[in-house]
């Protein structure tokens, strides 16, 4: 049997094209958002005294259920050195904070904060290494100042003991 059959050549359409831009995006907020939602810690730095006491504090990320924020080994970092371990658990609110007076005064400097452990008060949900950073420039704040303390509204001044005349009184016999 002879067949005549006619192959044709199928060009793509704009709307087949559209379509499959779409599925492709689609695809890639999905991973995106996937990656976004990770088990991890949040990182944050303030400054509390010139040029460079910081204040450091970790935050469990905000998981659908309590259990998934815990977590028994939090790395906290400066500068690529490990300054610190902390934990997430429910009695300290799956947060924790640490003063550091850091040791260059000087420039722009990176805080890591990195689960060292599989998270989960049994350590089931294996999610580890997910990293979250802070940068914080240094000098910060304003100069380190004392103020004088005050009394009643009036400021108090002081002056320095070797200031003060001593006065030798005589001594009167009779």
């Amino acid at each position: 049997m002879i067949s005549n059959s006619r192959r044709t050549k199928r060009t793509p359409s704009v709307a087949g094209i559209a379509v499959g831009a779409t599925v492709v995006v689609a695809s890639l907020l999905a991973i995106t958002s996937n990656a976004a939602d990770a088990h991890h810690a949040d990182v944050a730095v303030v400054c509390l005294a010139a040029p460079a006491t910081i204040r450091i504090t970790a935050t469990a990320w905000d998981a659908p259920t309590p259990e998934g924020r815990v977590n028994h080994a939090i790395t906290i970092a400066y500068d690529g050195t490990t300054i610190a371990t902390g934990e997430f658990s429910a009695a300290n609110g799956y947060a924790f904070s640490l003063d550091y007076v850091a040791p260059d005064a000087t420039g722009s400097h990176t805080v890591r904060a990195t689960a060292t452990t599989a998270w989960g008060p049994n350590e089931t949900i294996v999610d580890i290494g997910e990293v979250r950073e802070a940068t914080i420039v240094l000098p910060c704040g304003p100069p380190a100042t004392v103020p004088p303390p005050e009394v009643l509204g009036a400021t108090v001044t002081s002056v320095p003991a070797a200031a003060l005349p001593i006065v030798a009184l005589p001594r009167f016999t009779g």
